[in-house]
């Protein structure tokens, strides 16, 4: 079957602070039980699952694909996130240090579908991307994964959601009132902010609704998108984010496309429009080409080879 795991490196032991770690990745979890290290790595971490293992200078965590196709950059650590699947052959990692992303790999069947930023050290002594990432995981962690017991103390996490939160995300996240440019700066973090163009994008690719044009040209819609161009606008002043969101789109042709007048703009121009809405999330989308993505065919980053 091979290896089909995911997570996070961390170049930091965050046992006695792992409160203060959930806090800056933006995860609300609860711990569930101790377990052993081949039990955390086990193949398929469940979506809801995180599991930890700790070493004397680091953090090793253990969470589903989904979550692993973008960076979780930390301000004052070193990062990989790493997702491998040899049943797909498909890999990818992306490494930050100090919260600014280095390097960027997606290969799937052989073929390097991202390819970004400078060669990391490791990668002059490894033969393929897989190798490229059980040797970044050691020289983050500072221990060999192989070298790991099988029977070494781990623990295990579920995701949830603190009382409340769902309450605060109606009032935070919602797409039809206006939100200043001032409290989208000084009242929104990195994770919220990006949270709320996720949010976004999905209802509008879900109810195909042109989120890019501006508010008034959705009259009967039962939602508008007021805040889209303010939010990318935001992201774009923020070297992180930045960085992730042009895997999905660059952000000047997000800002073009905003800046479009639906009263000037004929049905052949907002179909396209359409069409790149659905892309979105995509990091291996090509903008130029006129090829594009149907949402009722899309396949998770791992399964392009099916």
């Amino acid at each position: 079957m091979g290896f089909n795991i995911s997570g996070l490196a961390i170049n930091r032991n965050y046992e006695n602070e792992f409160d203060q770690l959930q806090k800056e990745l933006g995860w609300n979890l609860e711990k569930q039980s101790e377990i052993d290290f081949e039990t955390a790595s086990s193949n398929w971490t469940e979506d809801e699952v995180c599991n930890v293992y700790f070493t004397k200078n680091g953090t090793l965590i253990f969470i589903g694909m989904d979550m692993c196709t973008d960076s979780f950059p930390l301000k004052s650590d070193n990062t990989l996130t790493f997702a491998l699947s040899e049943t797909s052959m498909a890999f990818n990692i992306n490494y930050c240090e100090n919260g600014v992303e280095k390097r960027s790999i997606m290969e799937v069947n052989d073929e390097r579908m991202t390819d970004e930023g400078e060669k990391l050290e490791i990668e002059e002594k490894s033969e393929d991307t897989s190798e490229i990432i059980w040797n970044q995981i050691e020289k983050v962690i500072g221990k060999r994964f192989w070298d790991i017991e099988p029977d070494e103390k781990a623990v295990r996490y579920v995701f949830t959601k603190n009382v409340g939160i769902k309450e605060n995300e109606s009032k935070i996240y919602c797409i039809d009132k206006p939100i200043s440019k001032e409290d989208l700066s000084t009242e929104f973090s990195d994770d919220e902010l990006f949270k709320y163009f996720d949010q976004i994008i999905e209802f509008a690719q879900k109810n195909q609704i042109n989120a890019f044009l501006i508010p008034w040209a959705h009259k009967d819609n039962g939602r508008k998108f007021m805040n889209l161009f303010a939010i990318i606008t935001e992201i774009s002043n923020r070297n992180n984010l930045s960085n992730t969101i042009t895997k999905r789109m660059p952000l000047e042709r997000f800002k073009m496309l905003c800046r479009f007048d639906p009263e000037k703009i004929d049905s052949k121009t907002k179909s396209q429009m359409l069409k790149e809405l659905n892309m979105i999330g995509s990091k291996t989308t090509n903008y130029s080409s006129e090829e594009t993505l149907n949402s009722s065919e899309e396949k998770k980053w791992w399964q392009f080879w099916k």
